[in-house]
């Protein structure tokens, strides 16, 4: 466990060389994002791009057209632009569930989907972070960390912030469609996120939850025992 905290040195030494001002404004309500910073990840112009971070292979979506399409839409962000990987949802039903799980715990900070065209791009997403085990039922009674209205955005220009303090060191996140334009199916060509990596990896943070766990069980134990001696004597 102690060996498991080591930093993914790659990873830091990027994060580490980005610059510090990146700067966020709105208009309309919609975010908009410009990183002034740079990376020494070629495919992160931003600096601040959670692609990475993505465990793409595992990214699962439900009501998706086409069994394993979901991590079609996790791209870099220059693909971004690129249209002939998408998912889509079955015929005659608008709603998508995207469960995106990260390598290490991340913070979220904003989001940009690039939809459909003809009413197919969302218009309402939900946010939910380390839930794995979510449907339709639970997707829609649940008030999740945080809902969006968003807009068509074919350009991929709109960066909807998050609140921070909602998504720190978060495992997982998935993302609710709820509606859409008007169309029939919902279509989602470019998914990207922003935010932060630690140098913490996943599974490692998992095994020291379970190690700590497994101590205070071994002091518990030992505490009772002796408990049990001194009421022996």
């Amino acid at each position: 466990v102690i060996a498991g905290f080591d930093a993914i040195n790659d990873m830091s030494n990027c994060r580490e060389e980005a610059t510090d001002d990146d700067h966020g404004h709105g208009h309309g309500g919609h975010g908009h994002s410009h990183g002034g910073g740079h990376s020494c990840q070629p495919d992160d112009p931003d600096g601040n791009s959670l692609f990475a971070y993505i465990d793409t292979e595992k990214v699962s979506c439900l009501n998706e057209r086409e069994q394993g399409s979901g991590k079609n839409c996790i791209k870099s962000n220059v693909e971004k632009h690129d249209d002939t990987r998408f998912v889509i949802s079955e015929e005659d039903d608008p709603e998508l569930i995207l469960h995106i799980p990260f390598t290490v715990a991340v913070k979220l900070k904003s989001f940009c989907i690039i939809g459909g065209a003809n009413g197919e791009a969302p218009s309402k997403v939900k946010l939910f972070t380390n839930r794995e085990d979510l449907d339709f039922e639970d997707a829609q009674e649940m008030p999740g960390v945080q809902t969006f209205e968003l807009t068509e955005d074919f350009e991929g220009e709109i960066d909807y912030p998050v609140r921070a303090s909602k998504f720190q060191n978060i495992s997982s996140l998935t993302i609710y469609v709820s509606e859409n334009f008007g169309a029939d199916s919902t279509k989602i060509t470019f998914l990207g996120l922003k935010g932060e990596g630690t140098t913490a990896r996943r599974g490692v943070v998992e095994c020291t939850y379970e190690a700590s766990a497994q101590l205070k069980d071994h002091q518990t134990t030992r505490a009772d025992n002796v408990a049990g001696r001194s009421e022996l004597s």
